[in-house]
């Protein structure tokens, strides 16, 4: 049965589709590898288009496997620019409501159940991979990057992440309501806390992640 690597931009899927020879298809964003189960879904940035795209591609789709990969954001100095990790834990951080300038958790105002299938305790859970090899992190999936230490400093004391994403948590829910294992891989490009792009290592970030996912192949 066919394996899946969803992957939020090109920028992050074109050193492994030119390193293992993927081919584009008729299908937009989407490639395949000869001779092999394994397809690439681009699956955009963001909560909203990565569940959109990725609920319209299983509709004609079915997989044994959905390998979720991209860069992220680190909350502590241990996980450094280059590091990859095994996501295990993941939520939408963002989901809530304002009580004047007090933000409460989608869980906690009892809108979202938070052990209703697929979360438990409000998180979307995944079994460690141990054959990876790689450090097993929590994560938290936002809509608003996390661009200053006030920012960071919330998020640490609402989840204690370790690193966070714009699509992880989108990933997790689509798979898991559809029964399809699923595991996500995230190499670390940046700090979070700070806006400075010109610190990020993007390239680095990139062709680790790259490493690890043709490891796959």
């Amino acid at each position: 049965m066919e394996k899946l690597f969803v992957i939020p931009t090109m920028n992050e899927a074109d050193l492994l589709i030119n390193k293992s020879g993927f081919q584009s298809t008729t299908e937009a964003d989407f490639f395949e590898l000869p001779g092999s189960d394994w397809k690439i879904l681009i699956s955009g940035i963001g909560i909203v288009p990565t569940i959109y795209n990725l609920t319209r591609h299983f509709s004609s789709h079915r997989y044994e496997m959905v390998v979720h990969a991209g860069i992220a954001g680190s909350y502590f100095l241990p996980l450094q620019p280059g590091e990859v990790v095994q996501v295990t834990r993941d939520t939408f951080a963002d989901v809530g409501i304002d009580h004047g300038g007090i933000f409460r958790w989608v869980f906690h105002e009892g809108l979202w159940a938070p052990d209703k299938e697929p979360f438990r305790a409000g998180w979307l859970e995944v079994q460690e991979n141990r054959n990876l090899k790689i450090e097993s992190v929590s994560g938290i999936t936002v809509d608003l990057v996390t661009a200053s230490p006030e920012r960071k400093a919330k998020m640490i004391e609402r989840f204690n992440p370790q690193i966070e994403s714009m699509e992880g948590a989108a990933v997790f829910y689509v798979c898991k309501m559809e029964k399809i294992p699923v595991i996500q891989i995230r190499s670390i490009s940046n700090f979070t806390g700070i806006r400075d792009r010109k610190s990020w290592k993007i390239e680095e970030a990139i062709e680790s992640l790259t490493n690890t996912l043709v490891k796959f192949l």
